[in-house]
This record gives C-alpha cells, structure tokens and sequence, in this order.
C-alpha cells in the first residue's frame, strides 16, 4: 500500500510540475481520458445466482505532451472494474508510456510501451465513447480479463512500432510493423526482475491495409514464442527443451463499411501454435460481425454476432483427451450522443457456452451447453 501511495504523490507532483515545464517547451501538458460506468444484469447460470451490479467498467487516463514540431509523448493508465487496491477490486495498469516522431502522415515511429495495431479494434478498444458497446466483442472486453485470457487472442504490448500510409489515388494503403516482447515474461521476484521477458525471443507482427472511401479492409499476423507448455513435459514424456518457445502465430482479418445510414464491420482472428510434437494441438478462433443504422445524427442500433471457439489436445501415450469449446454470443443495442462528450447505451446480450474446455471461460461457465442472458445499460464520457 505505501509503494502505491508513493507512486500516486510521485504523479501529482509531476502535474503539479508540469506547467513550468511547458512554458520552456511553449506547449502545454494535455490530460484527459474516457470512462464507462455500467448497470448490468446477468441471468442465473449453473452454480451463479443472478446478479445486478453498478460499476466502473473501465477508465482511461491519458497525459500528452508535444515536444518541438515532430516529437510526442503520452502516458495511458488504465483502471478496470471500479478499481480499489485496499478492497481487492479491479486493476490498474500503466497501458502506454510513448515517445513518436511523426514528420508527415505518412510516417509515424513509436519507441515505448504501447498497444500495437492488430485488426480494427485492438489500438482503439480503450475509446468507450466511441464505441457503440457496452461489452465489446469478447477478446477486446478488457473488463474480463479476469476470466478470459485476452492476451492469447490479440498482442496487447509492443515497444517499437512504425506505421502510417501510402496514397494512391483515392485509396491509401495503410501499413505498420512492431517487435515488443515474447509472452514469456517473469512475474515472480524470487526470480528477478519482473516485467521482463526470460527469453532471447521477439514479438514481431504488422498489419497490411487498404482504405478506399467507405471501405476499410486489412490482414494482422503477429510471430511470438512461448513457453507455457513446459509444464506438460512429464505428463508427455518429453524432455522440457522439447516443449520451449514453441512458435505461436496470429493471423487476423478486418473488413469496414458504411453506406448511407448503415455500418457494418467484422473480424476474424486464428491462433495456432505450431509445436511438430504430435501430442499436442492448440488452436483458438474468433470473429465477429456488426451491422449497425444510425436513425439519427445522435442515435444508432446495432445487432451483432460473437463466435469463440478453442481447441485443445493433450495426446498421452496410451491414451487421449480432446476437449473444444464453442462459445457464442448473439447481441443488440443502441447509443445515443447525449453530447459531443457524452454517450449512453443500451446492450441486451445472449450467451451459449458448448463443450466446457475451461479455456475461454476459464471459472466463469462450469457447466456443458449452458445459456444465459446479460441486460446492461452505460453511460461513457470523454473528458
């Protein structure tokens, strides 16, 4: 508790401090951020009762700063889940802490912690009052963090980005590329330094993209190795350097419309890891499709449809176990712009949970086919 403390008077006093320093630098330190409070209501399933609850979905704080003509800084914190660190609720994180050098639209580098661009929605999941959901399509819910593995589905860290466009005509040609670390990073001090990645290994991945006046389309793909299936070297009868950064692969799709009032746009992201040990196969599979209307300048519906599927075999000698997961989410809801700064919503979602794997779900659905429903009201406002 004192080392939070210490570093929250460490971050007033740095505000406090900021006004001399952008009289030297004749720009001053912008601070603003997006958050959602939600009311939700979700239906009983298998051991839990229903429940309504108000919360503090999520919070983002950002600190910019402009440095000269082409150089930027920003700084994102982000609070989940009405984050308190004396009650145990939530989290807080430190998203993205960023140097970009930016000499003309056309290119952009960034040096730092930040979250890289994969598909549509993964640089901009943070922007509640831009988004039309209360819940987001499951991989980008970063609220559920705490009972799906998010980071399985997409990059959420890199450290050296480069990215911008091409012009040709009416269309441009959207391009990035990033290295940040392999997802085998320590979280034990008995182990050292925690945060830091315990191999020689590299994140690499980019996105390719076209956009041609009301059509946006592009293709993610991101390389990393991992080492989370070490532990099952006894059970397979293998050696553990058999089973180190085995390759893991995302590759990605997205695809944006708009014609006249409607809006459509979809994704599809395929994990695989390709391990050449028999025993082994893993596998996950997402997408999702929005269609939307806008009825008014301030008022838009939507209906959608979530698909998340998750393979898994562990093939021990003598025997096997094959376990998949399909879990499905059918929604609706409609935003209203109260104002340029404030958004309220409405969300009514159904969930079907087949062939429990306790992979996606992990503890939250324990039991085979199971349904249930989730009504939910928001307010999101940028300040």
């Amino acid at each position: 508790m004192s080392r939070f403390n210490t570093f929250i008077s460490f971050l007033l006093l740095s505000i406090a401090g900021s006004d001399s320093f952008a009289q030297r630098e004749d720009t001053p330190l912008r601070v603003f951020g997006y958050f959602q409070n939600s009311l939700q209501h979700w239906t009983v399933f298998e051991k839990h009762p229903a429940q309504n609850s108000f919360g503090l979905q999520q919070l983002n704080l950002f600190f910019q700063k402009d440095f000269y003509r082409n150089w930027t800084a920003f700084v994102n914190f982000e609070a989940l889940n009405s984050f308190s660190s004396s009650r145990r609720w939530g989290a807080l994180n430190l998203e993205e802490a960023w140097v970009k050098y930016n000499p003309n639209m056309k290119f952009n580098l960034k040096l730092g912690l930040q979250i890289p661009i994969f598909n549509n929605l993964n640089a901009v999941k943070n922007r509640t009052p831009v988004l039309p959901y209360i819940i987001r399509p499951l991989v980008y819910e970063t609220s559920f963090g705490e009972f799906i593995p998010l980071e399985a589905f997409v990059p959420a860290r890199a450290f050296v980005q480069a990215y911008g466009f091409l012009p040709a005509g009416e269309a441009k040609f959207d391009y990035a590329v990033y290295l940040g670390n392999s997802p085998n990073i320590n979280a034990d001090p008995k182990n050292g330094q925690t945060g830091v990645d315990t191999t020689t290994a590299f994140l690499a991945g980019g996105r390719l993209g076209i956009r041609y006046r009301e059509l946006k389309l592009g293709l993610s793909a991101t390389h990393e190795k991992s080492n989370g299936f070490i532990g099952l070297a006894d059970t397979l009868g293998r050696q553990p350097a058999e089973l180190q950064e085995l390759p893991l692969t995302r590759l990605g799709g997205d695809l944006s419309y708009n014609l006249a009032n409607f809006s459509f746009e979809s994704e599809f992201i395929m994990v695989d890891v390709h391990d050449g040990i028999p025993e082994i196969e893993f596998a996950l599979d997402f997408y999702y499709a929005m269609l939307g209307y806008h009825f008014t300048n301030e008022l838009f519906g939507y209906g959608s449809y979530w698909v998340t599927d998750a393979h898994a075999a562990v093939l021990i000698p003598g025997d096997g176990e094959i376990k998949d997961e399909d879990l499905r989410v059918s929604t609706m809801g409609i935003a209203y712009d109260l104002n340029d700064r404030i958004r309220l919503k409405g969300q009514f979602a159904r969930v079907r949970d087949y062939d429990k794997i306790k992979f996606v779900s992990q503890n939250l659905l324990e039991k085979q086919q199971d349904k249930f429903n989730v009504w939910a009201i928001a307010v999101s406002v940028f300040f």
